[in-house]
């Protein structure tokens, strides 16, 4: 791969779903029309939704779904998408010589292998049903976990070596959140993920798919073929502590190696210092300007910086926050793609989260 390409798509059309959907399609197709689309393959779709109990199922209807799902994996998420619209899009495209295109309908989700320049990319989305209703939060988290490790042992790998990033998912996160870390914290040990080893980059965020039973919903991206001195775990300890000092498993950021380009994936990350206390309580800007120095840095000990950030996904505890948290980040990201969600965080004191990742080319 020599390169990773995001592009965030939204409607200013304040109609209904079809027409919003619609908009969205239209620039789709003007994207895919550029003449540099011709290497581009599309990696995942993640959909972003108001409703998903209502709009998930009509959205798979719709040529903005139903022609790009046998292409890449598609998953949906109700975070509503702030500005209006009831529907966005979140575009990742990768680059390279493509040796092989496998789609895979899974038990409970799907996943996409792309083999190119020698390494394989998988991206594995698992969402839950109704036969998960007698479940709790921590125990569909463990299921999600375990259906990625036995996709993984299948082809040889396994979690430690080969999983680089996880985006999980909760249906009120205020309540469940403790579930999902108790079991986290249970698979990791047991597959060797340690303090003193790794952890995997990931965030934990309030959200839900479309039946009401699923507490968790987990998206997994993993690499075949690169190697430990390839795969770095960033660290910024001035700024921000290692997560498992407040009993938590995930890394801060991790930077990956590969063909052509360093890409660095960047967590969830709020506003806290090297204490892991929260810094600015009650202030959203003060926070969000704390929060991008953590990801500055992180990013620094890789050799990279903001300016490398192809996109942010920024995570809302409040929607009244939404207007000076928007004309702040245009202000200091003018051509970032950026998308605004409403989505509670996983303390109650952190207004505002925000995740990207950022590609250096070599």
């Amino acid at each position: 791969m020599s390169e990773s390409f995001f592009y965030i798509l939204q409607s200013t059309n304040k109609g209904t779903l079809k027409a919003q959907a619609d908009e969205l399609l239209l620039q789709l197709r003007e994207l895919q029309g550029q003449a540099c689309f011709q290497s581009r393959e599309l990696f995942q779709m993640r959909v972003y939704v108001t409703d998903a109990a209502n709009q998930c199922e009509a959205l798979r209807q719709h040529p903005l779904v139903a022609d790009n799902e046998p292409l890449g994996v598609v998953s949906f998420i109700e975070q509503p998408p702030l500005g209006g619209g009831k529907v966005a899009v979140l575009l990742w495209y990768l680059e390279g010589k493509l040796e092989e295109r496998k789609v895979e309908r899974q038990p409970n989700g799907t996943c996409l292998t792309l083999r190119m320049d020698g390494l394989s990319y998988i991206l594995h989305t698992v969402r839950f049903g109704a036969e998960v209703a007698v479940l709790s939060a921590a125990e569909q988290t463990r299921m999600a976990f375990e259906d990625h490790i036995a996709l993984l042992r299948s082809r040889g790998l396994n979690l430690k070596d080969n999983c680089q990033r996880t985006w999980i998912y909760v249906r009120d996160v205020d309540r469940q959140y403790a579930g999902v870390v108790k079991a986290r914290n249970e698979v990791f040990a047991r597959e060797g993920l340690t303090p003193q080893t790794h952890f995997i980059a990931s965030t934990g965020i309030g959200g839900a798919s479309e039946h009401r039973e699923a507490l968790v919903a987990v998206d997994f991206f993993s690499v075949e073929g690169i190697g430990q001195d390839e795969v770095r775990y960033l660290q910024a300890l001035d700024y921000l502590n290692p997560t498992h000092e407040y009993g938590v498993a995930f890394e801060r950021a991790t930077a990956l190696d590969f063909p052509g380009c360093r890409m660095s994936l960047v967590s969830g990350t709020a506003s806290i210092d090297r204490y892991g206390d929260c810094v600015h309580r009650g202030d959203v800007l003060c926070q969000t300007g704390r929060l991008l120095l953590n990801i500055d840095k992180l990013l620094a000990s890789a050799g990279s910086s903001l300016r490398a950030v192809r996109y942010f996904v920024v995570y809302l505890r409040d929607v009244a926050d939404y207007p000076s948290v928007r004309d702040y980040i245009r202000l200091r990201f003018p051509h970032t793609p950026c998308l605004l969600t409403l989505a509670r965080v996983c303390r109650p004191e952190w207004l505002i989260e925000m995740e990207c990742i950022a590609v250096e080319c070599v």
